[in-house]
């Protein structure tokens, strides 16, 4: 039978024979799965229009099975107590009646403006109008136009966006790009069909114009989307071949109305409950056995060591993140599930290969906050905590009021200081998908900053002045970028690395620009790379800077270059 992807509002869920493998993100942003055994007859697959019968009530029933799965997967949490559970299970039905109570009041109102609306204001604007078969095809035609725009509002509803993203993800999945993400437009998929078949048996409802009674009528318009059903499924298995472009092209007409291009996370959803599919068996069969911690712990430590990556605190992070738990607690913990044993080791085998965790769990921690990151921005390190520090430090000795984060990236700095300071923090960057990482890790962190886009100074308020300027500016050299750790050159944006030829450029930029900007006796915090301390401190010096001085990292490299502007 057809493999069939159903896009949930926070996951996905993949039906293949007799499996159903549903995967989720949770309200913490970790990835959940969970499966089922279904019943399924595909006896009729192979005739054809019979099997679109098959297709289409097996997709109604596994959607239902996979948002009961999508509730209790998003219900499954460690911590919490079995009265909790309880309570949270019992609501678990109510909110399915909510939801198909709002699907009930959207097929009415669909009912009431695409069904009626378009014949009374036909009648009203037309009273004489006497050809009955115009008229049917006319009241056809402006359903077909008010249906679709219909869907088109729907595509751009904010609450829509990750069910059609996750769609999205499914036509990749389907379309057998992979992760490459450029195919996108595989019309055999459950929401474009509904949306086919509502749209044509619509239409064609619409042109007939049966009006003989009630029973009648219903039973000629079910007729209609009996046969209509099969003809689409058909023309949608066909196009969704390629072997015929233009009817390719034809039906990415209803289907770009149901997908939005799926990010990173989508996909990577999606890939969850593939990985899983392809071991169901034993998926299912182990999911509720425990395996010792120090078994997990062993296991991790030796693929990490083999490729040479061995750092406990990524295993303690990777297994703390897994169990939505601190390292004291994990300590304690004897054992875990077949679930959470598999999650830690393919989180490690990712590690194994020089993903950086924060890539792979699409988060951080920094400075006791936790910032999301993604490839448009540089994972903070811990490197940096020593420039927060010592910022932090300052602003209390000097009762400083207004502190400005160059360069803000993922938003880390700044949101670090507007928390522990009570300092007024702006940030910036040149990086408009930067800008929005930052000001949604502002928002999750609750820290107050008033974000600008911009290069370096140019695009600040010209009358703003600042006790404090910190950066964490791009200072590789380009010639050495190549030569970087993978984690580092695959994973990180260019942009946020390369600083020029000799790695100073940004600094140059800085030194020059950062004066206008600063307070009298203001003070710029940089943070530098290995070797440079030196050569930034003169930079500093040259351009009027005095109480020039560094710092060291908790390596013992000189990591911070600071100085006063005194005029």
């Amino acid at each position: 039978m057809e493999k069939i992807i159903l896009p949930l509002t926070s996951g996905i869920g993949v039906a293949d024979g007799k499996k159903l493998c549903v995967s989720i993100i949770d309200e913490n942003g970790n990835k959940r799965v969970g499966g089922s055994r279904i019943k399924a007859c595909d006896k009729l697959w192979k005739l054809p229009f019979l099997r679109a019968y098959t297709y289409f009530v097996y997709c109604f029933v596994f959607y239902f099975k996979a948002l009961f799965l999508q509730e209790e997967l998003g219900l499954e949490k460690v911590s919490k107590s079995k009265k909790e559970k309880t309570a949270e299970k019992a609501s678990r039905a109510s909110r399915i009646i909510l939801a198909l109570s709002i699907l009930l009041a959207i097929f009415i109102v669909g009912f009431l403006g695409v069904g009626l609306l378009p014949a009374k204001a036909f009648e009203w604007l037309f009273e004489e109008f006497y050809d009955y078969y115009l008229r049917a095809f006319i009241i056809a035609i402006f359903r077909l136009i008010l249906l679709y725009a219909v869907f088109v509002v729907l595509r751009f509803l904010p609450f829509m966006q990750s069910f059609y993203a996750f769609n999205g993800a499914g036509n990749l999945y389907m379309s057998g790009k992979g992760e490459r993400m450029k195919e996108i437009n595989y019309p055999l998929n459950f929401i474009n069909l509904c949306l086919n078949v509502f749209a044509f048996s619509t239409f064609v409802i619409s042109l007939v114009a049966i009006n003989v009674s009630f029973l009648v009528n219903a039973i000629i318009n079910f007729a209609i989307i009996a046969l209509i059903l099969p003809i689409l499924f058909e023309l949608l298995k066909l196009a969704s071949t390629g072997k015929i472009n233009w009817l390719k092209g034809l039906a990415l007409v209803t289907n770009w109305l149901v997908y939005i291009k799926p990010n990173t996370t989508h996909n990577e959803v999606l890939l969850v409950a593939k990985r899983e599919m392809e071991n169901f068996d034993e998926f299912v069969k182990t999911d509720k056995a425990e395996i010792a911690m120090s078994a997990l712990y062993a296991e991790m430590m030796t693929k990490l060591k083999a490729q040479d990556r061995m750092e406990e605190s990524d295993i303690d992070w990777i297994i703390g993140t897994v169990l939505n738990k601190n390292r004291a607690e994990i300590k304690l913990q004897r054992s875990v599930t077949s679930k959470e044993y598999r999650e830690c080791m393919r989180a490690c085998e990712r590690r194994a290969k020089g993903e950086p965790l924060s890539n792979i769990f699409g988060f951080v921690e920094f400075y006791g906050l936790r910032f999301d990151v993604n490839k448009k921005v540089l994972s903070p390190r811990m490197d940096t905590e020593i420039l927060v520090e010592e910022v932090i430090k300052k602003a209390r000795e000097i009762d400083a009021e207004n502190i400005l984060d160059l360069c803000t990236g993922s938003g880390a700095i700044g949101v670090a200081l507007a928390k522990y300071t009570s300092c007024k923090v702006s940030a910036c960057d040149i990086s408009k998908q930067a800008l929005a990482v930052a000001e949604q890790n502002a928002k999750k962190n609750e820290a107050k900053i008033e974000f600008f886009h911009s290069d370096l100074t140019k695009g600040l308020k010209k009358s703003r002045k600042y006790d404090i300027i910190v950066s964490n500016p791009p200072y590789i050299k380009s010639g050495d970028i190549e030569k970087l750790d993978v984690e580092v050159k695959k994973y990180d944006p260019r942009l946020a690395l390369d600083g020029g030829e000799d790695g100073l450029d940004f600094y140059r930029r800085i030194v020059e620009e950062v004066p206008r900007k600063l307070a009298k006796k203001g003070w710029l915090y940089l943070e530098v790379g290995k070797g440079q301390s030196d050569d930034v401190a003169t930079l500093l010096q040259e351009n009027g800077f005095d109480n020039v001085g560094t710092i060291k990292d908790y390596n013992k490299i000189e990591r911070v270059v600071y100085g006063r502007i005194s005029k």
